[in-house]
């Protein structure tokens, strides 16, 4: 008898599922254009298509989007909070910390103390 078969990375059941996912992704996107579109001055569009350019690893374009989102409403605590996190992963602790106490300013505080506790500290200019 033999054993059973074990999934390997790679293998058939993993291209299935990040098949599947791109597509549902692609469809996403195409879905928050069309309400970008028709809704040129509402910023949760923008939002959430950079929450999905960053799913798909397209750092640029998810700035670009949480950037709009940001200058049609300042006050998108979410938006900062993202921005924000794609900052830190890049090592840009002064732009994490500056969209971190944004959002922190409208009651979304956990970005602020993840970098409070982990990131090195921010140099001021004397």
């Amino acid at each position: 008898m033999s054993d059973p078969p074990t999934k390997t990375p790679g293998g058939f059941w993993e291209g299935v599922l990040d098949s599947a996912l791109a597509q549902e992704t692609e469809k996403h996107i195409a879905e928050q254009q069309a309400a970008l579109a028709a809704h040129p001055d509402d910023p949760r569009p923008c939002f959430h298509l950079g929450l999905l350019y960053r799913m798909q690893g397209k750092t640029v374009a998810a700035i670009e989007m949480f950037e709009r989102a940001l200058a049609l409403d300042p006050d998108f605590a979410l938006a900062h909070e993202h921005l924000g996190q794609v900052y830190a992963v890049q090592g840009d602790y002064a732009r994490a910390r500056a969209h971190a106490r944004e959002a922190a300013a409208r009651g979304h505080t956990a970005l602020l103390e993840m970098l409070d506790r982990y990131s090195p500290p921010t140099r001021t200019s004397d």
